[in-house]
């Protein structure tokens, strides 16, 4: 355009320096001043197309090469030159309702894995921090599944199941009326034990303590074990993190037993639900549930009423899918019911440590010869009787 325009300011230039008389011989003479802005005009366009052409190229290596803008840990990592890709420490497995990366074998002593002298000094809070789930108390704390897996369907029972005819009520068995979880019950106890021992493994970053090497800038977090499993991205704000690994379980455990107590001279019972984290083990062909907890009204109840109803409970919010296990669902698990072991159960001190005389795991002892007094934590193996469906 601006070509253009020259080009008509010279030409009309032109003419009005010539006449109109075809015998007067025609001498074009530009403006010098047009000439000037010509120039201009020509230099300005060359300036532009340079300019167009390193747009062009910049554009180009844009598309080629975009620049990291961190959204995560891994790309945050790449903005610094430090390259992996994010991977999930769950494998994504989906055999079982959640993801499945570990499975743990729990051992007859919660305690033979992890000590505690009561003074803290150890470093040791009572087994696993949360007071709780033997089932995390595994042989060489390996981190890989059992062989082969569970045989069998989920749904294939191990126990031989009550009749759950419509409107029955049997305390006995636990049965009430039909079972509309039937489907999503894991009555097969191989299934079962899988199923709690699974865990869902969670990484973040924790500011660090006293007692931990944490790291303060982002090259060094980049370098860190298990850098791959974290998504949050690295605060970087000068003080010290480490990467905290947190393993919870796919699902709820629910302990119920019976308060037996005297209220103002009259034998009353109450019912007694608590959550604590227990797990399933098989010895000699039969199965037992284990846990490890402090001196309570579970504990106590067990011990002196010599029995336990236990729940556990898979719920999903985001299914459809009332129930079963053929595909995504909202409700799965079962209900155990289970005796008290008193030879493989043992009763320990205040310290967690201490056996309690004549109460420790392989001394069979009568609940009505404990001081209770004495007891300050429970290692209960409680023997399971019966498998049956959620409900």
């Amino acid at each position: 355009m601006k070509r253009k325009f020259a080009l008509t300011l010279v030409c009309a230039s032109m003419v009005a320096l010539t006449g109109c008389s075809e015998d007067e011989k025609i001498v074009y003479q530009p403006d010098p001043e047009l000439e000037a802005q010509l120039a201009a005009l020509e230099k300005e366009n060359g300036q532009l197309n340079d300019a167009n052409l390193a747009l062009e190229r910049e554009l180009n290596d844009l598309k080629e090469n975009p620049p990291i803008k961190p959204h995560d840990f891994a790309s945050q990592c790449a903005s610094v030159g430090i390259h992996f890709d994010y991977v999930d420490p769950n494998g994504g497995d989906t055999a079982l309702s959640a993801p499945v990366s570990h499975v743990a074998a729990a051992n007859d002593d919660c305690l033979s894995c992890h000590t505690y002298d009561g003074s803290g000094s150890s470093g040791v809070t009572p087994p696993h921090a949360d007071y709780g789930d033997c089932a995390s108390c595994h042989e060489g704390h390996s981190d890989g599944s059992e062989p082969g897996g569970p045989t069998g369907n989920p749904t294939d029972p191990s126990f031989i199941q009550p009749a759950f005819a419509p409107g029955a009520i049997d305390g006995k068995t636990g049965a009430s009326g039909s079972a509309y979880y039937g489907s999503g019950s894991y009555l097969n106890a191989q299934w079962l034990k899988a199923q709690l021992d699974a865990q869902v493994h969670n990484f973040r970053w924790k500011e660090a303590t006293e007692d931990e090497s944490g790291v303060t800038d982002l090259n060094a977090a980049c370098g860190l074990e298990n850098r791959q499993h974290v998504t949050d991205m690295f605060p970087n704000d000068g003080k010290a993190y480490v990467i905290e690994q947190k393993d919870n379980a796919i699902g709820a455990k629910l302990v119920a037993t019976v308060n037996r107590f005297q209220d103002e001279g009259m034998a009353t019972e109450t019912p007694n639900i608590a959550t604590f984290g227990f797990g399933l083990k098989e010895i000699e062909g039969a199965y037992y549930a284990n846990m490890f907890i402090g001196k309570n009204n579970t504990c106590y109840n067990i011990i002196m009423n010599g029995e336990a109803r236990l729940s556990y409970y898979e719920y999903d919010p985001t299914q459809f899918t009332k129930t079963g296990l053929e595909e995504n669902s909202r409700n799965r698990g079962a209900r155990i019911l289970v005796t008290t072991d008193y030879t493989r159960t043992g009763l320990y001190g205040p310290d967690w440590a201490t056996p309690v005389p004549g109460a420790g795991i392989g001394e069979t002892f009568k609940p009505e010869d404990l001081d209770w007094s004495q007891v300050g934590a429970c290692n209960l193996t409680l023997k399971v009787e019966s498998i049956i469906p959620l409900g």
